[in-house]
Protein backbone atom coordinates (compact mmCIF):
# COMPACT_ATOMS: atom_id res chain seq x y z
CA UNK A 1 0.00 0.00 0.00
CA UNK A 2 2.68 2.06 0.79
CA UNK A 3 4.91 1.60 -2.88
CA UNK A 4 1.51 2.70 -4.47
CA UNK A 5 1.09 5.70 -2.69
CA UNK A 6 4.81 6.88 -2.64
CA UNK A 7 4.33 5.89 -6.89
CA UNK A 8 1.21 7.99 -7.20
CA UNK A 9 2.69 10.57 -5.96
CA UNK A 10 4.25 10.30 -9.61
CA UNK A 11 0.74 11.08 -11.20
CA UNK A 12 0.04 14.04 -8.95
CA UNK A 13 3.44 16.05 -8.88
CA UNK A 14 3.34 16.31 -12.95
CA UNK A 15 -0.27 18.02 -12.47
CA UNK A 16 1.05 20.69 -9.89
CA UNK A 17 3.69 21.44 -11.68
CA UNK A 18 1.63 21.73 -14.90
CA UNK A 19 -0.91 24.05 -13.33
CA UNK A 20 1.39 26.20 -10.86
CA UNK A 21 3.35 27.56 -14.17
CA UNK A 22 0.21 28.37 -15.77
CA UNK A 23 -0.98 30.09 -12.83
CA UNK A 24 2.11 31.30 -11.41
CA UNK A 25 2.18 33.05 -15.45
CA UNK A 26 -1.18 34.24 -15.26
CA UNK A 27 -0.62 36.19 -12.02
CA UNK A 28 1.82 38.52 -14.20
CA UNK A 29 -0.32 39.17 -17.37
CA UNK A 30 1.97 42.56 -18.35
CA UNK A 31 5.36 41.20 -18.03
CA UNK A 32 5.70 37.35 -18.44
CA UNK A 33 5.28 35.29 -21.58
CA UNK A 34 5.08 31.68 -22.00
CA UNK A 35 6.83 32.25 -25.33
CA UNK A 36 9.43 34.36 -23.93
CA UNK A 37 10.37 33.65 -20.20
CA UNK A 38 11.60 30.66 -18.83
CA UNK A 39 9.84 29.15 -16.08
CA UNK A 40 12.47 29.47 -13.30
CA UNK A 41 11.96 33.49 -13.75
CA UNK A 42 8.64 32.88 -11.95
CA UNK A 43 11.35 31.79 -8.91
CA UNK A 44 14.29 34.44 -9.39
CA UNK A 45 15.39 37.47 -7.22
CA UNK A 46 12.73 40.18 -6.97
CA UNK A 47 10.01 38.16 -8.91
CA UNK A 48 6.56 38.55 -7.69
CA UNK A 49 4.71 35.96 -5.77
CA UNK A 50 7.85 34.54 -5.18
CA UNK A 51 7.51 33.10 -2.14
CA UNK A 52 4.01 31.27 -1.84
CA UNK A 53 5.62 29.34 -5.74
CA UNK A 54 8.42 28.57 -3.55
CA UNK A 55 6.46 26.98 -0.93
CA UNK A 56 4.52 25.45 -4.28
CA UNK A 57 7.92 24.19 -6.04
CA UNK A 58 8.97 22.60 -3.27
CA UNK A 59 5.81 20.33 -2.21
CA UNK A 60 6.30 19.33 -5.92
CA UNK A 61 10.13 18.52 -5.31
CA UNK A 62 8.87 16.21 -2.19
CA UNK A 63 6.17 14.27 -4.42
CA UNK A 64 8.28 13.80 -6.71
CA UNK A 65 10.70 12.65 -4.55
CA UNK A 66 8.26 10.23 -2.98
CA UNK A 67 7.70 8.97 -6.01
CA UNK A 68 11.49 7.97 -6.64
CA UNK A 69 12.07 6.15 -4.03
CA UNK A 70 8.29 4.35 -4.43
CA UNK A 71 9.82 3.63 -8.18
CA UNK A 72 13.10 2.30 -6.99
CA UNK A 73 11.61 -0.23 -4.84
CA UNK A 74 8.77 -1.28 -7.62
CA UNK A 75 12.05 -2.26 -9.73
CA UNK A 76 14.07 -3.94 -7.54
CA UNK A 77 13.00 -7.00 -9.68
CA UNK A 78 13.52 -5.53 -12.98
CA UNK A 79 16.26 -4.87 -14.97
CA UNK A 80 19.12 -3.65 -14.29
CA UNK A 81 19.14 0.00 -15.62
CA UNK A 82 15.90 0.42 -14.44
CA UNK A 83 16.70 1.30 -11.03
CA UNK A 84 19.91 3.24 -11.85
CA UNK A 85 17.05 5.61 -14.01
CA UNK A 86 15.18 5.94 -10.54
CA UNK A 87 18.55 5.98 -8.73
CA UNK A 88 19.36 9.55 -10.76
CA UNK A 89 15.59 10.68 -10.24
CA UNK A 90 16.28 10.18 -6.17
CA UNK A 91 19.78 11.89 -6.60
CA UNK A 92 18.34 15.15 -8.78
CA UNK A 93 15.63 15.13 -6.39
CA UNK A 94 17.34 15.69 -3.61
CA UNK A 95 19.46 18.43 -5.42
CA UNK A 96 16.36 20.35 -6.28
CA UNK A 97 15.94 21.44 -2.34
CA UNK A 98 19.45 23.77 -3.00
CA UNK A 99 17.90 25.64 -5.64
CA UNK A 100 16.01 27.59 -3.11
CA UNK A 101 19.31 28.88 -2.58
CA UNK A 102 20.25 29.26 -6.02
CA UNK A 103 17.56 31.78 -7.88
CA UNK A 104 17.97 32.48 -11.08
CA UNK A 105 19.40 36.15 -11.75
CA UNK A 106 16.54 38.01 -12.95
CA UNK A 107 17.12 39.21 -16.69
CA UNK A 108 19.48 42.14 -17.43
CA UNK A 109 20.67 42.00 -13.78
CA UNK A 110 24.21 41.38 -12.39
CA UNK A 111 25.58 37.82 -12.39
CA UNK A 112 25.76 36.28 -9.18
CA UNK A 113 26.92 33.34 -7.54
CA UNK A 114 23.46 32.19 -6.65
CA UNK A 115 22.50 32.55 -10.47
CA UNK A 116 25.69 30.63 -12.11
CA UNK A 117 24.94 28.22 -9.71
CA UNK A 118 20.80 28.07 -10.55
CA UNK A 119 22.60 27.01 -14.46
CA UNK A 120 24.89 24.64 -13.24
CA UNK A 121 22.62 22.73 -11.10
CA UNK A 122 20.35 23.22 -14.47
CA UNK A 123 21.78 21.72 -17.20
CA UNK A 124 22.59 18.70 -14.14
CA UNK A 125 19.07 18.06 -14.29
CA UNK A 126 18.62 18.98 -17.86
CA UNK A 127 21.28 16.18 -19.10
CA UNK A 128 19.57 13.56 -16.29
CA UNK A 129 16.02 13.95 -17.90
CA UNK A 130 17.08 13.06 -21.03
CA UNK A 131 19.40 9.80 -19.97
CA UNK A 132 16.64 8.73 -17.33
CA UNK A 133 13.92 7.84 -19.65
CA UNK A 134 16.78 6.80 -22.31
CA UNK A 135 17.60 4.05 -19.41
CA UNK A 136 14.35 3.18 -18.21
CA UNK A 137 13.51 2.38 -22.23
CA UNK A 138 16.72 0.06 -22.00
CA UNK A 139 15.58 -1.78 -19.44
CA UNK A 140 12.71 -2.79 -20.17
CA UNK A 141 12.74 -3.26 -24.16
CA UNK A 142 12.53 -6.94 -23.47
CA UNK A 143 9.19 -7.21 -21.45
CA UNK A 144 6.24 -8.14 -22.70
CA UNK A 145 4.02 -5.70 -20.87
CA UNK A 146 6.66 -2.61 -21.47
CA UNK A 147 7.11 -2.45 -25.11
CA UNK A 148 5.17 0.17 -25.94
CA UNK A 149 6.23 1.92 -22.79
CA UNK A 150 9.83 1.30 -23.78
CA UNK A 151 9.11 3.14 -27.21
CA UNK A 152 7.36 6.06 -25.81
CA UNK A 153 10.95 6.73 -23.37
CA UNK A 154 13.12 6.39 -26.01
CA UNK A 155 10.71 9.07 -28.12
CA UNK A 156 10.71 11.20 -24.88
CA UNK A 157 14.43 11.05 -24.47
CA UNK A 158 14.84 12.68 -27.95
CA UNK A 159 12.59 15.14 -27.70
CA UNK A 160 13.67 16.36 -24.56
CA UNK A 161 17.29 16.38 -25.96
CA UNK A 162 15.92 18.17 -29.14
CA UNK A 163 13.74 20.58 -27.70
CA UNK A 164 16.70 21.80 -24.81
CA UNK A 165 19.26 22.00 -27.92
CA UNK A 166 17.23 24.22 -29.68
CA UNK A 167 15.91 26.48 -27.31
CA UNK A 168 19.29 27.29 -25.97
CA UNK A 169 20.63 27.62 -30.06
CA UNK A 170 18.08 30.14 -30.10
CA UNK A 171 18.47 31.92 -27.27
CA UNK A 172 21.85 32.27 -28.20
CA UNK A 173 21.44 33.71 -31.23
CA UNK A 174 18.48 36.07 -29.88
CA UNK A 175 15.85 34.30 -31.21
CA UNK A 176 13.24 35.13 -28.20
CA UNK A 177 11.28 31.37 -28.30
CA UNK A 178 13.47 29.74 -25.10
CA UNK A 179 9.89 29.97 -23.09
CA UNK A 180 8.22 28.00 -25.96
CA UNK A 181 10.91 25.34 -26.11
CA UNK A 182 11.62 24.81 -22.43
CA UNK A 183 8.26 24.18 -22.27
CA UNK A 184 8.40 21.50 -24.66
CA UNK A 185 11.17 20.47 -22.92
CA UNK A 186 9.97 20.21 -19.39
CA UNK A 187 6.56 19.20 -20.52
CA UNK A 188 7.83 16.21 -22.50
CA UNK A 189 9.52 14.94 -19.44
CA UNK A 190 6.70 15.64 -17.01
CA UNK A 191 4.29 13.46 -19.10
CA UNK A 192 7.09 11.30 -19.40
CA UNK A 193 7.00 10.91 -15.60
CA UNK A 194 3.18 10.79 -15.19
CA UNK A 195 3.36 7.79 -17.65
CA UNK A 196 5.81 6.54 -15.78
CA UNK A 197 3.73 6.28 -12.48
CA UNK A 198 0.94 4.70 -14.30
CA UNK A 199 2.79 1.98 -16.03
CA UNK A 200 4.50 1.31 -12.22
CA UNK A 201 1.12 0.74 -10.82
CA UNK A 202 0.57 -2.24 -12.76
CA UNK A 203 3.43 -3.88 -11.31
CA UNK A 204 2.43 -6.73 -8.98
CA UNK A 205 4.45 -6.69 -5.54
CA UNK A 206 6.75 -9.58 -5.06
Amino acid sequence: MLRKTLVSCGIAAPVMYIVTAIVGAALRPNDYSHIINAISELLSNGAPNKAVLDVVFNIYNALLLAFAIGAYSVTKNMPRLTQISMGILIGIQVLSFSWGFFPMDPLGAEVTFAGTMHNVLGGVVALATIIMPLLMGLGVRRLDDFSRYASYSFISSAIIFVSGLTGVILAGQGVQLFGLFERITIGSYEVWIFVTALNLLKVKAN
